[in-house]
């Protein structure tokens, strides 16, 4: 059973054996951090199969705030490194979803057109829950529904999609140094993709 008492069901036997992997890796103790497919297949079963509009609501609303939409014109070099990385990411996202976002400097919020909007919550609309379950962790974790997307749709490896959601903070380790917290938190989000992208593959098997 999930933590909500439903049947723990899986789509593919290739997710229940990691599962059941994660289940006989345990030792007296529970230890819940060293079962990322369990947590996601209940994630999956209980929150997205009990509140799945709420939980596509929750994704789709980070378009009206994209981190790619965020961008930082102080100099030359990063402006150069957001052309690179992040505008071919918001061309594709323009092509793949009819979905032209606006971008801005600065932090304040930028108002999006709202056909690319529900454009995109019609595209969160298409994954089913086991899918929807491991988009909710990339989205969330990195700040961006295009680095999502991408991800998801295979446009992206993870090694690129950690690099755009990081593009910022990166540059600015280069010129003045990482701290520990900073860098814990950059492995955390590579750890997360790679846990979402593991868990899209046993369920796609």
């Amino acid at each position: 059973k999930t933590p909500e008492q439903l049947p723990l069901l899986f789509p593919t036997l290739e997710l229940a054996q990691a599962v059941a992997g994660e289940w006989d890796a345990q030792g007296k103790e529970i230890d819940s951090t060293t079962m990322p497919m369990m947590t996601l297949t209940c994630t999956a079963i209980d929150w997205v199969g009990g509140e799945r509009d709420q939980a596509i609501d929750g994704v789709a609303d980070y378009a009206g705030h994209d981190l790619l939409c965020y961008w930082d014109e102080s100099s030359s070099d990063i402006q150069d490194l957001q052309n690179e990385i992040w505008q071919p990411l918001l061309d594709w996202t323009t092509l793949t979803f009819d979905a032209p976002l606006a971008t801005t400097s600065g932090l304040l919020s930028v108002d999006q057109p709202t056909d690319a909007l529900k454009a995109l919550h019609n595209a969160v609309c298409t994954f089913p829950n086991m899918e929807l379950a491991a988009l909710s962790s990339i989205v969330r974790i990195g700040g961006s529904l295009v680095v999502g997307l991408a991800l998801m749709k295979g446009h992206l490896d993870v090694e690129k999609a950690h690099e755009a959601v990081l593009l910022h903070e990166k540059f600015q380790i280069e010129r003045w140094g990482a701290d520990e917290e900073a860098e814990e938190r950059h492995v955390n989000i590579l750890t997360e993709f790679r846990t979402a992208m593991k868990f899209l593959s046993l369920i796609r098997a």
